[in-house]
């Protein structure tokens, strides 16, 4: 072969190879044909089936973008998605897209209006294999606006999470707003600061903010500090122990009474299920809101149980006065209390009090207590309970009382 033929053929040949190329680059670039590699590659490292039926748009110059809606994540063979969102954007390095072993890393990832199913995700992080915790790096955060997290027996509507970066290993540092409802019509409305040490099993993690507890009839509004190790195992989230601080008021009606409130303990949430056993409880009220410490157990999920033991500070001056020896000013007294009913404090509430020999127990609902006592209870000397009380001796205006045993039935 002649040397103008080897040219000639190497001609044609590079000719051909230019042509499939720019043919190729035409189909692979169209948004649709891209956004599809994009979502089958990230299927594959997540073990997800990912699809996009609305319209997508890239940018490949600078740090390569990618924008696809209407995305629909799920676990193979999976009957319900893991997620939804309107719209999904990812910008990430080209290190990232030329090398999928390399560890991940992307410049930034925004989601407008995904719906997360926790129970689906769930069973998909049970289904990973062990030790695929792979963190990606975000080197200019992540953004979630009109989120909607959906759990068992609970979701969440309006969530807006806003993280400033992320990277293996170093702090971590993120700001969570929306409306967590647990029960109709109880909800929480929170706006909120998370701040890690890093993002991984056992580290330290605090939390600072607003949260409103609205109930339909009465609210609580407050301002928490909370913090603890956080670890996450087989489904079961746990602050072991947590620590918990509050600066709160109730407000019902034209009721408005301030407290401090402060809870320590293991937390376990599971399945929407909250439990803090054992819980240490302090309480500093003003008014008909006592002073006190406790010991037991709170849970709550549809409805809510609370078992405390401990001494109330002093009896407080807004409570009717109790009578001499069983007053007693400078001395703690001994209190139990058990509650077992709706999230709401509807239902009634069991309280035993003892000092030395004296007894009392009583039945009472909580918001019905506190209205007796800013004076909505048609001017009634006794608060609406059902009470017994026994002592050996008291001492009343101008003589002794032995072997006294009093009812009150003032429950309405």
């Amino acid at each position: 072969m002649t040397r103008r033929r080897v040219a000639a053929w190497l001609a044609g040949t590079l000719v051909l190879l230019l042509l499939a190329a720019v043919v190729a680059l035409s189909l692979l670039l169209q948004p649709q044909r891209l956004s599809r590699l994009a979502l089958d590659t990230a299927g594959d490292i997540l073990g997800l089936e990912i699809s996009a039926s609305g319209q997508a748009r890239y940018r490949l110059r600078g740090t390569p973008m990618l924008e696809v809606r209407d995305v629909v994540a799920r676990q193979p063979g999976a009957a319900a998605p893991l997620l939804r969102a309107g719209r999904v954007y990812l910008s990430l390095p080209w290190s990232t897209l030329r090398n999928r072993a390399a560890p991940l890393e992307f410049d930034r990832i925004e989601l407008d209006s995904p719906r997360l199913d926790v129970v689906a995700l769930q069973a998909w992080l049970a289904a990973r294999p062990p030790g695929d915790g792979r963190i990606p790096t975000l080197r200019n955060g992540l953004l979630v606006n009109d989120g909607h997290i959906d759990g068992a027996g609970w979701h969440v509507e309006g969530f807006r999470l806003s993280l400033e970066a992320l990277r293996a290993g170093d702090p971590l540092a993120a700001q969570a707003r929306g409306r967590l409802v647990l029960a109709p019509p109880m909800t929480v409305l929170f706006d909120l600061r998370i701040a890690a040490e890093r993002l991984e099993n056992g580290s330290g993690a605090a939390v600072t903010g607003r949260a409103t507890l609205d109930t339909g009839s009465w609210r609580l509004p407050a301002y928490l500090t909370a913090s603890g190790p956080l670890r996450s195992d087989a489904g079961t989230l746990r602050v072991q122990p947590l620590r918990l601080g509050a600066s709160a008021r109730y407000e019902g009606g034209d009721t408005t009474l301030p407290f401090a409130l402060g809870l320590h303990g293991p937390l376990r949430l599971r399945d929407g299920a909250w439990s803090l056993a054992p819980a240490d409880v302090v309480l500093h009220g003003e008014g008909v809101i006592p002073t006190l410490d406790a010991r037991g157990r709170i849970a709550l999920s549809r409805a809510l149980l609370v078992e405390l033991s401990g001494r109330f500070a002093e009896w407080p001056q807004a409570w009717p006065t109790l009578p001499s020896p069983l007053d007693a000013p400078d001395t703690p007294l001994p209190f139990s209390i058990a509650y077992a009913g709706a999230a709401t404090l509807g239902d009634p509430v069991a309280a035993q009090l003892a000092r030395g020999d004296a007894r009392a127990e009583a039945r009472f609902r909580i918001t019905e207590v506190l209205a007796w006592s800013q004076g909505a209870a048609d001017g009634s000397p006794l608060p609406p309970l059902r009470a017994h009380a026994t002592a050996p001796r008291i001492e009343v205006p101008g003589g002794v009382l032995e072997g006294v045993e009093v009812s009150i039935d003032e429950s309405p």
